[in-house]
């Protein structure tokens, strides 16, 4: 995407959130390779310094749970929830805090009884309390937040979202699933913009998808929001990137991957320049935000399409630390999918250098494999070359490695 076509795009999503303030329910609907789409989309949410989500949709439930995550892993979403019932009852917020941490289930049923009349987010408010880790930054609790009933979930959206001033409600952006569902996606998404109009949704599809939906729905109130949120996302041409790369001196081996990789993931002009950066063996940092987040190139490639694919899409935190003792310390891993225990390591050139290296990778491997991790390793310079063969291993991994708790997208 040219500065001039994202500029176009970043205008438009902007439309559509002018739309938004004046309560016109408004569904962006981002149509092109999803890497590109949620590049976008990200990239808006930043220059209007509001959080966001990114979910694949298989229910509305599980995209409230999705939405809630993204905002508790930035804000500190129960103070507040907190905030709000103190201002309610007209009591500062550290002693509500203390109540409802202190006092008996019987009094805390009475104090939530006697809110009902004076909120009408009263009991989606303490639902999410509940839900809520103790500490902000954590991840929520395994067990389920909302029923599949569409209304209650809407009702946890709206409670949510009046919790922000309008111009910083969190925004969402969802994918479908490798199976589709594109009809019930956009028929929940619809419903979801007509009942909390605030909040900044988007659909990211493919153009197959797109014009699937266009072509095979009958004329609906949610065929106009699709039709009328089209925002094309287009993705450098496969000539153009031919041309870009040989400039640099790849030769047609090393252009090969970097092709069939943009025709079947897109790309980005991020994520060419991190692939130049990984062909010629400079494992560095490239972006300000590889600089703050990854601590290799090749940590920020892989997981640009691990995010982009939707079977992947939000399975792994970088650079988590487990509660495991390795040299007198937590144990940290380059990426780690919590809910089915996998972890994947990507070996640069300081893993070869010594043979000290190498038994501390082995040592490391026995704990994760000791404590039911299944360990996966690739070399960084391959994150590349066989992009298509590390994310299948990852897929057949996932499909075989069955968490106990099933990911929120699968629920």
């Amino acid at each position: 995407m040219t500065f001039e076509q994202q500029s176009t795009a970043i205008a438009r999503l902007a439309l559509h959130q002018s739309q938004r303030c004046q309560a016109i329910p408004t569904l962006s609907v981002l149509r092109g390779k999803v890497i590109a789409a949620r590049q976008l989309w990200l990239l808006w949410s930043d220059q209007t310094h509001r959080q966001t989500g990114v979910g694949v949709y298989t229910s509305i439930a599980a995209l409230l749970e999705t939405w809630l995550t993204a905002i508790a892993q930035h804000d500190n979403l129960r103070s507040r929830i907190l905030q709000s019932l103190a201002a309610l009852t007209h009591r500062p917020e550290a002693e509500l805090t203390a109540f409802l941490a202190s006092t008996s289930d019987y009094q805390r049923q009475l104090f939530w009884q006697q809110l009902a009349p004076l909120s009408e987010d009263a009991d989606q408010l303490r639902a999410i309390l509940t839900w809520l880790p103790d500490s902000p930054g954590l991840e929520p609790q395994t067990k389920h937040l909302a029923s599949e009933d569409s209304s209650t979930v809407l009702a946890s959206f709206a409670a949510v979202s009046r919790l922000f001033p309008q111009s910083v409600v969190p925004g969402l952006l969802v994918l479908l699933p490798e199976d589709n569902w594109g009809e019930a996606a956009l028929t929940a998404l619809a419903q979801l913009v007509e009942a909390v109009p605030q909040i900044p949704v988007a659909l990211a599809l493919t153009a197959d998808q797109g014009q699937g939906l266009l072509n095979e729905l009958p004329e609906s109130r949610a065929k106009a929001m699709l039709r009328g949120g089209l925002i094309d996302v287009p993705s450098p041409e496969p000539g153009n990137i031919r041309q870009w790369l040989s400039t640099h001196g790849l030769d047609d081996e090393q252009l090969q991957p970097l092709l069939h990789l943009a025709e079947t993931h897109g790309t980005t002009p991020e994520a060419l320049d991190a692939a130049l950066t990984l062909l010629n063996q400079a494992h560095q940092p490239a972006t300000a935000e590889a600089a703050e987040v990854y601590r290799s190139q090749a940590e920020w490639f892989l997981f640009q399409y691990l995010e982009a694919k939707p079977t992947t899409m939000g399975r792994f935190q970088v650079n988590a630390r487990l509660d495991i003792d390795f040299g007198g310390r937590p144990m940290e891993v380059d990426f780690l999918d919590a809910a089915a225990k996998i972890v994947i390591e990507l070996d640069g050139h300081y893993h070869f250098q010594s043979l000290d290296n190498y038994r501390r990778d082995r040592r490391k491997d026995r704990l994760l494999q000791q404590q039911g991790f299944l360990v996966l390793r690739f070399l960084s310079e391959d994150v590349v070359s066989d992009l298509e063969g590390i994310l299948d291993a990852i897929d057949q991994a996932i499909a075989t490695h069955s968490p106990l708790n099933p990911h929120p997208s699968e629920a």
